[in-house]
């Protein structure tokens, strides 16, 4: 049996894969349909796309599925849908076929200019036909002569592909059509006689061995061809284990024509199953291994196209799981090999982070591995699973472990009191329960390196280092558990200027997991004086007082006015600065030292007196005052501000600027007014006499122009000077104060 097959698109966008199977006894049309449809799916189709596919290798003529009636039913002139029920898209017709309906012949012929009823018959002569296939030019002609197109014959378009028999005498046509049936009409006697040898009333298509079409009585007996759309059914493997798993799959097309179905299992153990049902149990399978599975569905006596899969069963459960070692950032885990085959190992690292699960997972190929990355002072739980395929992984074995906790980091004493010791410290990397920590005096000269804790069990000791004079020793006594959450400890009722060994580590598995001890030096301060300040232009004195031990004090004065520090060492209660910068602010700072050990400082800023400033000038113009000054002899390379004020008694307004600068612009300011400028030294809430400036800024001119209007009858007249003259004496008698002005500006008066 052949077989052929061609992918199809359907709807533009399903694909079908067909298959096309010649079947080479011979049976009628509806026999053929009929055993198509029960061992495969229909007669087969025939399109542009799958003719090419179809025609070759044939050998003789087969049954296609197109018929000319379905269910009794008769389409003149037309061919309906294949037996799919797909529509006729393509047709391949031998010469000749498919025969029209019969044909009907007259010898009246209706004139032309007679309107035609829906059904009347057109005469043309033998010479209006010429060969066999000039069968349209005359369908042409005729459809010119009665006005209309093919469009207009729907129901007549087989005429469109007829080809007439050509007699000596008239050759007859009846074409049918929709028109009007309006005016008069002349009626023909037709005789019309179906052709026995020509016109077959139930047709069947036959393909023939060229490809082209030819109609068949559909009760003679052919070879056929059966066309199926490859059967791609779903296949399911559930339940799987490592020695078995549940197959299942999809119910094959024809259902009730398929015998059996034959599943063939291979691997490194072949088995064959014949099953009438859906499903298959598979078992006696080895761990860790692939196996190939194919269900085909037998369908009158054919396999059909397989449905096909490929599954791993489990691998078994790794042995003797344990944790070798631990670190603060890793793990050695080793375990033993597990029965059947894998590939590699996968271990999931877990652990809980805020009520959350973490979980990653490194691959492994031996039977021991490192894990690493991991968080300090974390349980974990240790998952290994033996994986084959690189994602199929078998029964997981697990065991659990801490991780040591990281150090503190940042330890640090803050050292700010006399009889106080308070340390803080930054969480170590990674989590942690607790904290314990240990404290012990020491002589001045000794150094903290290590804590060597003795009679303690449970806490992780030091102990490589010896009693060197850098290890201090201490007793489970001498240490104290403080909370995770506290970063802090704070011991009181300390001696002042003493020095101690602190030690802290941090804690888990429920304080019971010890880090390594960080070490540090912490003291208590000697006491802090208080501090006085008395300055003058140039000098400030200092004196303190303090409570406690001290050996001397370390006496410091600083300033950002200028680049100026200097600093001294003094067992007295006081000390005088000198040879300072008047109107500057300083702070002086006192600590006080016992051994090394340094109080915290007693610090206070004063400003020294401020002087007044020399050379103020001041130059103007209509509405601006540039003010400018030299800074104080005493104030000479310091940064010191000043202190400007401009005021007008006429206009009573006043404008004042505070700036480091030495000069400074008022602007907006009234023409023609004195202003008075003074200028001082602002050293803090104290301000140095002020040194004064007078300015006047420039008046503003302005130009007054007279216009006279003549009434004299006499043109010249109000021009000569006498007239002239005349006014401005007039008008000197209205206002003194017109008078001015007029005298003021006299050579500009316009007369007219």
């Amino acid at each position: 049996m052949n077989t052929l097959w061609l992918p199809l698109l359907l709807s533009s966008v399903i694909w079908a894969e067909e298959q096309y199977f010649p079947q080479s006894r011979n049976a009628t049309w509806d026999e053929g349909r009929l055993h198509c449809k029960s061992c495969f799916k229909e007669l087969t189709t025939i399109t542009s796309r799958n003719v090419h596919l179809i025609v070759q290798n044939l050998s003789s003529d087969y049954w296609v599925g197109l018929r000319k009636s379905y269910n009794d039913s008769i389409q003149r002139g037309e061919w309906p849908a294949w037996s799919n029920g797909d529509p006729v898209t393509y047709q391949n017709w031998y010469p000749g076929h498919p025969v029209p309906f019969p044909i009907c012949s007259s010898t009246t012929q209706s004139p032309l200019s007679t309107p035609m009823t829906s059904t009347q018959a057109s005469t043309v002569t033998s010479a209006s036909v010429s060969s066999k296939n000039d069968t349209c030019p005359i369908l042409s002609e005729m459809l010119l002569c009665l006005n209309m197109t093919c469009g207009d014959l729907e129901s007549a378009m087989g005429m469109c592909k007829r080809t007439p028999t050509v007699t000596p005498k008239t050759t007859t046509y009846s074409t049918s059509f929709n028109a009007p049936t309006t005016g008069t009409t002349t009626e023909s006697t037709s005789n019309c006689k179906p052709n026995p040898g020509q016109y077959i009333k139930d047709a069947c298509v036959v393909l023939l061995s060229s490809g082209m079409w030819k109609e068949k009585d559909c009760n003679i007996s052919l070879p056929f061809i059966c066309y199926e759309e490859r059967f791609f059914g779903q296949i399911n493997i559930s339940d799987v284990t490592t020695s078995a798993g549940n197959l299942s799959w999809a119910e094959g097309p024809g259902a009730e024509n398929i015998s059996h179905y034959r599943e063939e299992v291979t691997g490194d153990k072949n088995q064959t199953f014949n099953q009438t049902k859906l499903f298959q149990y598979i078992e006696n399978l080895t761990a860790g291994t692939l196996y190939k599975v194919q269900v085909f569905p037998v369908k009158c006596g054919r396999d059909l196209n397989p449905q096909n899969i490929s599954f791993y069963t489990y691998p078994s459960d790794v042995q003797n799981l344990i944790v070798v070692s631990v670190t603060n950032v890793s793990a050695n885990l080793k375990w033993s090999k597990p029965d059947g085959n894998h590939e590699s190992y996968s271990v999931y690292v877990k652990y809980k982070s805020n009520k959350n699960v973490t979980e990653r997972v490194q691959e492994c190929q031996d039977e021991e591995c490192t894990i690493t990355a991991l968080i300090p002072g974390t349980e974990y739980v240790f998952t290994v699973t033996a994986v084959v395929n690189k994602t199929i992984e078998g029964v997981p074995s697990n065991v659990s472990n801490y991780t040591i906790p990281s150090t503190v980091r940042n330890l640090r004493s803050a050292d700010n009191d006399s009889t106080v010791i308070m340390a803080f410290w930054d969480p170590p990397t990674g989590n942690h329960s607790g904290y314990r920590y240990c404290l012990k005096e020491v002589n001045n000269s000794r150094e903290c390196t290590y804590c060597n804790i003795a009679s303690d069990s449970s806490i992780t000791a030091n102990n490589n280092i010896t009693n060197s004079s850098d290890t201090t020793t201490v007793s489970i006594a001498d240490c104290k558990t403080v909370d995770g959450t506290e970063t802090f400890i704070k011991v009181t009722n300390k001696s002042d200027g003493s020095m101690f060994c602190l030690c802290v580590a941090a804690l888990t598995k429920t304080n019971t997991l010890s880090g390594e001890m960080v070490t540090i030096l912490a003291y208590t301060k000697p006491k802090t004086v208080t501090l006085f300040l008395n300055p003058s232009s140039q000098t400030i004195f200092a004196n303190w007082t303090v409570e406690g031990k001290y050996e001397k004090f370390e006496v410091s004065i600083t300033t950002d006015a200028y680049i100026y520090t200097d600093q001294f060492t003094t067992p007295n209660l006081n000390y005088s600065f000198k040879d300072l910068k008047a109107g500057v602010n300083y702070n002086v700072s006192v600590v006080t030292l016992n051994g090394k050990l340094r109080s915290n400082p007693a610090n206070k800023s004063e400003f020294t007196r401020p002087a007044k400033p020399c050379g103020v000038k001041a130059t103007t113009n209509k509405t601006t005052i540039q003010v400018s000054w030299e800074a104080p002899t005493e104030s000479e390379g310091a940064s010191i501000k000043y202190t400007v004020k401009c005021y007008t008694a006429f206009w009573e307004k006043s404008h004042e600027v505070q700036t480091p600068d030495r000069s400074i612009s008022f602007t907006g300011l009234n023409p023609g007014t004195r202003y008075e400028c003074n200028v001082s030294v602002v050293a803090g809430n104290l301000e140095s006499f002020p040194e004064t400036v007078h300015a006047n800024t420039e008046p503003e001119k302005r130009t007054l122009v007279l216009t006279m209007l003549c009434s004299s009858q006499t043109a010249l007249h109000c021009d000569k000077p006498e007239t002239r003259n005349e006014l401005f004496e007039t008008v000197k008698k209205c206002s003194k104060t017109t008078s001015s002005l007029l005298q003021l500006y006299r050579n500009r008066i316009i007369m007219q």
